[in-house]
């Protein structure tokens, strides 16, 4: 086996194995590279039967994979913008490099994050080729997502020759901007709704989940919450907004999100009551002011003497006729 101090043999050369019918021989094999290259080597297995010489020829090939760069490059922008940047990965003990050589990359996602990576983000060459050692190549990176979400996938640049590169990317997809403003009216302990179309922007049914976000009024309410979004060029799904104040006060208000897999679609919703326009320019109609003789009587009060009343010759006279009639004459003393 050769070369030497690359592809190291974990067992003696010449050893003498007796095996049996249809064994098999494990022949042990390390593989530790000084520099980020290509290497070759080959393991040969000898054997006589019956005066026969046998020979089995295993060629090696071993592809050396760089230590990861030490920083990640970061891509955030908007869900629904885009992030565009050209970086350049500086190829670190690069070896063997005799003329110009152009190099391809691969993407290395998280399982459950591959789909949406790959509709979000693409990568194209604009300097792959380099003639010396110390020259990085140059990529493109455009990050288009179209819903929130935050991973890393790694970008491994591959010489064609052997060697690997990984560099990381963290991808941070923030929340966009609402897609629409939608305004309900409705009066105290009634219920308003408006409704409109949806389609998912591919040609398939998706998957989808409509709700508010927490931190919206408890008065609204979407229907329906989950279901299939019509694909691209049918008339969609309808979705109602329902607005049902229990009060008056400060307006309600609400970030409706529906999302599927692969895409994010937010509106905000306010609820008002109806407009009411107070009258302007108006006289009062209500008589503010009393008549002169019932002013002029406030205030007065008249003094009355009920003992010198009560003396006069009418008075003592009706006060007899009163006795006289409720008990008869009285005795004498």
């Amino acid at each position: 086996m050769r070369p030497a101090g690359t592809f190291t043999l974990l067992m003696r050369k010449r050893t003498a194995v007796t095996m049996a019918p249809f064994a098999s021989l494990q022949v042990p094999v390390s593989f530790a590279p000084l520099s980020i290259e290509e290497k070759r080597a080959t393991v040969s297995v000898r054997a006589s039967y019956k005066r026969t010489s046998l020979n089995w020829v295993f060629p090696l090939r071993g592809v050396v994979n760089a230590p990861p760069y030490p920083k990640a490059f970061p891509f955030r922008c908007k869900a629904k913008t885009s992030a565009r940047k050209v970086v350049e990965l500086p190829l670190r003990n690069l070896a063997g490099l005799s003329g110009p050589e152009t190099f391809t990359h691969e993407l290395i996602c998280p399982p459950s994050m591959e789909g949406l990576i790959s509709k979000s983000l693409s990568i194209n060459p604009v300097e792959p080729t380099i003639t010396d050692p110390n020259q990085p190549v140059r990529f493109q990176v455009v990050f288009e997502p179209l819903r929130p979400f935050s991973t890393s996938a790694t970008l491994v640049i591959v010489r064609g020759t052997g060697g690997r590169w990984p560099f990381e990317i963290q991808l941070d997809a923030v929340e966009p901007d609402p897609d629409d403003n939608i305004v309900i009216e409705a009066n105290l302990r009634t219920t308003s709704s408006v409704a409109f179309r949806l389609t998912n922007r591919y040609p398939a049914y998706a998957p989808f989940q409509a709700f508010f976000s927490t931190d919206s009024a408890m008065t609204l309410q979407v229907h329906p919450s989950t279901g299939l979004l019509g694909p691209e060029g049918t008339q969609g799904t309808v979705f109602t907004v329902q607005f049902s104040p229990v009060e008056y006060g400060k307006l309600q208000r609400g970030r409706l999100v529906i999302q599927t897999e692969d895409i994010q679609w937010s509106y905000e919703v306010t609820g008002t009551h109806p407009h009411v326009l107070v009258p302007q320019n108006v006289e009062s109609r209500v008589e503010s002011r009393l008549e002169t003789h019932v002013a002029s009587q406030l205030g007065k009060h008249r003094q009355i003497n009920a003992v010198k009343r009560n003396m006069t010759a009418t008075a003592l006279q009706a006060g007899r006729e009163r006795l006289l009639d409720g008990g008869g004459a009285q005795p004498s003393p």
